[in-house]
C-alpha cells in the first residue's frame, strides 16, 4: 500500500511539473496568447478585421463586390476594379469606389471623344491639302498649255513672215519651246506615241531646229548684239531633240 501511495504521489507531481513548464512556455507575452487576445476581441467581417462588437452590430453583407443579400451570384453593382466597388480596398466605401469608377469613365470617353475631333480636323486639313493640290496641279497644267499654245502661234507667224519680212529678229522674238524635254513628246503627240510617231516628229524638229537650218533661215535678219545668244541657244534645243530621240528608240 506504501509503495502504491507513493507512485502516485510522483505521477501527480510529475503531472503538476508539466503544467506548470506549458503556463512558464505561454507567457502572456507568447505569440498562442497574443492569438488568443485577438481572437478574443476582433472579428472578420468579409472585408477585413473590426471589433468583435461592431462586427456583431452591423455585419458584413458585401463580399468581393457583391451583396449577400441580393441573391447567390447577383451583382448590385458591377465592379470596375479587380474587386469590384468596394470590395478588400481597404479605406474605400462602396459609393466612393463607384463615384471614382464613374469619373474614370467619363474621363476616358472624353479623351476618346478628343481623340475623335482630332483625328476629323486632321483627315479635314488632309482633304483640303488635296484639293488644293489638284487645283495648283490643274492650273499648272493649263498654264503649260497656254505657253505651248503661244510657242505653236508664235511659229505660225514667224513661218508667215520669213520670206517677206526684213525686220531684226531679237532673241525674245524666237519662239523658244517652254520645256526642250518636252518637246519631241508633244510634236509626238504625247508619252504614248509609237516609234513611227516619234521618228517623224524628230524629222520635223529637226527641220526648225538644227542650227544649220535656223541660220539658213534667219541669219540676216539677227540682230548682232543677239546673234550669239541665239545660236547658243538653238544648239541647246537641237542636243535635247537628239537626246530625248535617242532615249525613246533604245
Amino acid at each position: 500500500m506504501a509503495a502504491c501511495a507513493a507512485a502516485a504521489c510522483a505521477a501527480a507531481t510529475r503531472a503538476l511539473d508539466r503544467v506548470g513548464a506549458r503556463a512558464r512556455f505561454v507567457g502572456p507575452g507568447s505569440q498562442d496568447a497574443r492569438r488568443d487576445r485577438a481572437a478574443a476581441t476582433r472579428a472578420w467581417n468579409g472585408s477585413a478585421w473590426v471589433a468583435r462588437d461592431a462586427a456583431a452590430a452591423a455585419p458584413a453583407t458585401r463580399w468581393m463586390g457583391r451583396d449577400r443579400n441580393a441573391g447567390d451570384g447577383v451583382d448590385v453593382v458591377q465592379g470596375t476594379g479587380s474587386f469590384g466597388y468596394g470590395g478588400y480596398q481597404e479605406g474605400v466605401g462602396y459609393e466612393d469606389a463607384r463615384a471614382r469608377a464613374e469619373a474614370e469613365r467619363a474621363e476616358r470617353e472624353k479623351w476618346a471623344r478628343w481623340e475623335a475631333e482630332d483625328e476629323e480636323r486632321e483627315s479635314r486639313k488632309a482633304e483640303k491639302k488635296a484639293e488644293k493640290k489638284a487645283e495648283d496641279r490643274a492650273k499648272k497644267e493649263k498654264s503649260r498649255a497656254r505657253r505651248w499654245q503661244k510657242y505653236d502661234e508664235a511659229w505660225a507667224r514667224l513661218d508667215a513672215d520669213s520670206g517677206a519680212s526684213s525686220e531684226p529678229l531679237r532673241y525674245a522674238d524666237v519662239p523658244w519651246p517652254p520645256k526642250m524635254k518636252e518637246l519631241l513628246d508633244r510634236e509626238a503627240g504625247g508619252a504614248s506615241a509609237t516609234d513611227r510617231e516619234r521618228k517623224l516628229a524628230y524629222h520635223r524638229c529637226v527641220k526648225r531646229w538644227h542650227p544649220d537650218k535656223f541660220l539658213a533661215r534667219f541669219r540676216a535678219r539677227l540682230r548682232a548684239d543677239d546673234a550669239e545668244r541665239v545660236v547658243e541657244r538653238v544648239e541647246a534645243v537641237a542636243k535635247s531633240l537628239t537626246i530625248a530621240y535617242a532615249a525613246s528608240a533604245s
